[in-house]
């Protein structure tokens, strides 16, 4: 392909992707379609004191569902027409409770809505919890830019989770709760716990509808630098100090929404919403895993002073990792010792000989010669690279490479370095830049250096690895990455499953993370 026909190939592509999601609106009906709220209210009385009656026990099934549905009905009037909640639950001749400890932060979400009507079969089977309430999606939209995003928050917007009661015993006025189901799942009804309806699918599907992550990938690979905004660590629910972080590392031309399907199996779990929070580390596929692997370890470090400045209750030490592809690249990197491994496979002379700037000495140290990140505890890889893949030495990807071009901040002192030491630099090929491509080669320095690094005694590894269900393990190979590739031996265990390079959509894979997470957690 002509050079000069990339541009207007991206161009095509992006606009192709244009006008951004929405969340969904009000049902259009006309006023006289709308049943009046005094008789569903009181149906929905009627039904909680069946629900607090212990002597019918035998009807509360029924009454059960006939609440949830009529209180569904209701929530639609509460939130259409649009306008504060005090003023709309007042209309219905209903209040809202005063938010608890465990209730949603209305003020936090700008838009709510049932939980129904979020497709969710882009992640698989909708995890749902039965009980009492109305499942809902609350959405927190992020600021315009120019304004800054709160702490950790994923561009586009927050996704929450929220349940609706409609409740018969604060007084004679009913009273609208909405409650948080991650941080309590159950409520009092008639003097004894009951469990929440909840929909835990419903705000994962939402948000990857809504944000733009997962868009563009091979644009993200072939330009790196127009995506350097979007590099960071994110939290998929708000920061909770009693929960273990998970943080999710996708690959190349990959995003986090490579992890939404085995998310949505583990949130289907009830002990790992107790147990675990879901970060997840978003960067531009297209810069060397050296360079990502660097920028990692400063978010991560962010993140644990964010985490211990809000009380992380030791949880932030317990931080699992799981890491698919060229991810497994860069957390085995920001975890690793390096020595001088990684620099003297690029430069014949001490840094302190070298002539560079302020500046380039900077980012050799932050790049070659660094603190490895002490916190995280247990690493899961997926599918990854250790040694390379014979791939990346394919005509085709050697072309490729050609085509990225790396972030300006990164080629214009990293050439600067090149030609001040041209001839202490052992870069084979001085005006051209590796970028992640090259850096997959098994003949990469990069991938050579890797396997000289220390990884720390004290960390828990696991590998989980594709054979296309061929069952040819050792000469067994995902399409992509090779098993002699993929191995580790300092493990504590390996599970080979029936998946090609998308280990992380894989079921058997899902499973046995889920089995490693118990683990973690002391409940096996």
């Amino acid at each position: 392909m002509n050079r000069r026909l990339l541009p207007l190939l991206l161009s095509v592509v992006l606009l192709s992707h244009c006008g951004a999601p929405q969340p969904p609106r009000c049902p259009r009906l006309a006023w006289f379609s709308r049943p009046p709220a005094g008789p569903l209210i009181e149906e929905a009385r009627q039904d909680w004191n069946v629900l607090a009656n212990p002597s019918r026990r035998a009807d509360w099934p029924a009454a059960r569902t006939d609440y949830n549905r009529t209180v569904a009905r209701l929530f639609d009037e509460l939130r259409c027409p649009a306008r504060p909640w005090d003023e709309a639950a007042s209309a219905l001749g209903t209040r809202i409770l005063p938010m608890g400890p465990k209730d949603a932060r209305l003020g936090d979400i700008k838009v709510l809505f049932p939980a129904t009507d979020v497709d969710t079969k882009p992640i698989g089977d909708r995890q749902t919890t039965d009980g009492i309430g109305v499942p809902l999606v609350g959405w927190h939209a992020q600021p315009k830019e120019g304004r800054p995003r709160d702490s950790f928050a994923p561009p586009t917007g927050q996704p929450f989770d929220v349940t609706a009661l409609l409740r018969f015993d604060s007084g004679d006025v009913p009273t609208w709760q909405f409650t948080a189901p991650l941080q309590k799942d159950t409520t009092t009804l008639g003097g004894r716990t009951v469990k929440l309806n909840a929909d835990w699918s419903a705000s994962h599907a939402f948000y990857w509808h809504m944000s733009d992550l997962d868009d563009f990938d091979a644009v993200k690979v072939l330009l790196p630098g127009r995506f350097s905004e979007e590099t960071g660590l994110y939290f998929g629910q708000p920061y909770d100090p009693d929960r273990i972080p998970l943080v999710l590392v996708h690959g190349i031309n990959s995003s986090p929404a490579a992890f939404k399907k085995m998310v949505n199996a583990l949130a289907g779990q009830e002990w790992f919403r107790k147990k675990y929070q879901v970060w997840f580390f978003n960067y531009p596929t297209g810069n060397p895993w050296i360079v990502t692997a660097a920028r990692f370890r400063g978010y991560m470090n962010a993140a644990a002073k964010y985490a211990r400045a809000h009380g992380d209750h030791g949880n932030i030490n317990k931080t699992v990792i799981v890491a698919h592809s060229m991810g497994g690249l860069v957390t085995r990197t920001a975890l690793s010792s390096p020595g001088t491994a990684f620099y003297d496979c690029f430069f014949k002379k001490p840094l302190n000989q070298l002539r560079v700037t302020p500046k380039g000495r900077e980012l050799l140290k932050e790049g070659l010669l660094y603190q490895p990140l002490e916190f995280p505890n247990r690493v899961v890889f997926m599918a990854v690279p250790h040694r390379g893949s014979p791939l990346a030495e394919r005509i085709i990807f050697t072309w490729l490479s050609r085509l990225v071009r790396l972030p300006k901040t990164l080629t214009v002192e990293m050439l600067d370095i090149a030609v001040r030491n041209a001839g202490d630099i052992l870069l084979p090929d001085p005006g051209h830049l590796p970028t992640a491509i090259d850096n997959l080669s098994p003949n990469d320095p990069s991938v050579q250096a890797l396997q000289k690094t220390h990884i720390p005694p004290r960390l828990h590894l696991h590998s989980i690895i594709g054979d296309r269900g061929r069952g040819d393990t050792p000469n067994s190979s995902d399409g992509i990455v090779p098993y002699w590739s993929s191995h580790l031996d300092r493990v504590e265990s390996e599970k080979i499953v029936p998946s090609g390079h998308s280990v992380p959509e894989n079921r058997q894979a899902a499973e046995e993370v889920l089995r490693i997470l118990r683990l973690h957690a002391g409940l096996n």
